[in-house]
């Protein structure tokens, strides 16, 4: 099972390498947020927000993610879930969920069963 996973919203990309200030990061998740609402409402979307305690975890950065926690919250029909839920949730619903055959790890370079 692979959940997919953006670099985009990962503050280990956005602060060093943008050159990103938290009120930007703050537009940014918001705008993303925005549009895969949007898009929510017609079709399945994910938002991946990777964070590291020695990136984000200073005050005003937490701050900015507090009031964008805030701001997602108040929309309806969101669902806030780890990884592993998200997995859970999608071997539970099959029938729901696009199933992608990639065929062996092994014959696309991946670690794995060569089964």
């Amino acid at each position: 099972m692979t959940v997919p996973y953006t670099f985009h919203m990962n503050d280990i990309v956005s602060f060093p390498f943008t050159g990103w200030n938290p009120a930007a990061y703050e537009q940014a998740l918001r705008d993303e947020f925005d549009q895969l609402y949007e898009e929510g409402a017609t079709r399945r979307r994910l938002m991946v927000i990777s964070l590291h305690d020695r990136i984000s975890g200073h005050a005003n950065r937490v701050r900015v993610l507090s009031r964008f926690l805030t701001y997602a919250r108040s929309k309806s029909d969101v669902w806030f879930a780890r990884k592993d839920e998200i997995a859970d949730w999608a071997l539970r619903t099959r029938d729901q969920t696009p199933v992608l055959d990639r065929g062996p790890a092994r014959v696309h370079g991946l670690p794995g069963s060569a089964a």
